[in-house]
């Protein structure tokens, strides 16, 4: 039978032309349940769930003018957890782009960027937990997916328009980025759980959403590391956004846009209610369909520049990589919330808690949350981070239970 090949996606063309650097954007999403993990189960859940999602079984492949993907027969198999969080998946053109793994009472799911988005793995993920409860506890129950999930749709070509449009790129010296030693070879990961009814009670007292609550407490957990010549600079939180939410899209493969909050202190006597405020509002007008529309038209619109679309590949990877370089330092963090992850009544009693976490090359935010659980994955290069110091006893002195794990890898 002959091989299917797949396009890149817009981002994933992007990534696929950085997939040589550390940092490569890995999502790790886990589950922990009732009981320790049986590995058999395990892979009879996995070659289920492959199965349904064909599209992530395939390897990252060398054009003249672009990489693309190519649908692989080889077989993947489980095992136990081996490798550090979220380490890079691509190193050939014969590794797999996603990796399974268990310890304990755990199920560990990775996936690049390079395939899809954060909400293309939840489903992925969804699916994988879903069929390895449904196994091993021999469970009635049919295990289903969302419908767009199993569609190749490039949703960024589907609604792109060429129009023009002001590309503002502020003063790289304006924005605030963190100054401490990084860790050498090394990632420090948090995992952070707070009762979810708790924390938004807190976005009911400012009458704000739970993003704009957390954004503000990390800008208000900023202001302490910052210098008085500091206060002057602008502190710039990137925010991915599903752009399914605002575009009908029926695709599994990337499908995201990037909004961000800027906020800059007129003193130090600056108050949490002061930042939520203004941080509620540029969301508000921030997540729009007129306003996303612009940053995805911009992404495409490089992507079909025809200088960019007849370079040769190892053209591209400069570029892009020097583009990388720049917009990294274009940031002082980034928080992405992907919302509520949910599973049939069933099956969510055999789980504990559901935990995501990424790659970085500072330090970021993902949340996600699961029945009454809020989770709050922190990855971090830095030795010290007061900054993440700063965030955790916000919810300490806040009279919480607050569960924190913590890990350093290389």
């Amino acid at each position: 039978m002959r091989k299917k090949w797949y396009k890149l996606d817009n981002v994933g063309k992007f990534y696929s032309s950085i997939a040589d650097k550390k940092a490569q954007g890995v999502f790790r999403f886990s589950a922990s349940l009732l009981d320790d993990i049986d590995e058999t189960i395990l892979q009879q859940a996995f070659d289920e769930t492959i199965n349904i999602f064909p599209n992530f079984n395939v390897n990252l492949k060398k054009g003249i003018f672009w990489y693309y993907l190519d649908e692989t027969n080889k077989k993947y198999r489980v095992s136990k957890e081996n490798m550090p969080i979220c380490f890079n998946l691509y190193k050939s053109s014969n590794s797999f782009l996603y990796r399974v793994s268990y310890y304990k009472n755990r199920i560990n799911f990775e996936s690049c960027h390079i395939i899809t988005d954060g909400r293309g793995s939840i489903e992925f993920f969804k699916y994988l937990i879903s069929s390895y409860i449904k196994i091993r506890y021999n469970l009635n129950i049919s295990v289903l997916s969302n419908s767009y999930i199993e569609k190749e749709e490039d949703s960024f070509l589907k609604y792109y328009k060429k129009i023009k449009t002001k590309n503002k790129i502020k003063n790289i010296n304006n924005i605030y980025t963190y100054k401490a030693r990084k860790l050498k070879n090394k990632t420090s990961f948090l995992e952070m759980h707070l009762p979810l009814d708790k924390v938004l009670n807190k976005t009911h007292e400012y009458n704000t959403t739970l993003s704009a609550l957390i954004i503000a407490i990390l800008i208000y957990s900023i202001k302490d590391t910052m210098s008085e010549e500091e206060l002057n600079k602008y502190i710039k939180i990137d925010v991915p956004v599903d752009l399914r939410q605002y575009f009908k899209s029926a695709s599994s493969k990337n499908y995201f846009g990037l909004t961000s909050v800027i906020y800059k202190f007129s003193s130090r006597n600056d108050t949490l209610e002061d930042i939520i405020k203004q941080v509620s509002e540029q969301l508000k007008n921030n997540l729009t369909k007129d306003k996303l529309i612009i940053r995805v038209n911009q992404m495409v619109a490089f992507e079909k520049n025809i200088f960019c679309r007849f370079s040769p590949i190892f053209i591209k990877n400069i570029v892009l990589k020097v583009i990388n370089n720049f917009t990294s330092m274009m940031n002082s963090s980034c928080v992405s919330n992907l919302g509520i992850i949910s599973f049939d009544k069933e099956i969510e009693k055999y789980i504990n808690n559901i935990n995501v976490l990424t790659s970085t090359t500072c330090f970021q935010f993902t949340l996600c949350s699961f029945k009454n659980d809020l989770s709050i994955g922190i990855s971090s290069k830095y030795k010290y981070n007061d900054v993440i110091k700063n965030f955790c006893n916000y919810f300490s002195n806040l009279d919480m239970d607050v569960l924190i794990n913590v890990s350093e890898v290389e």
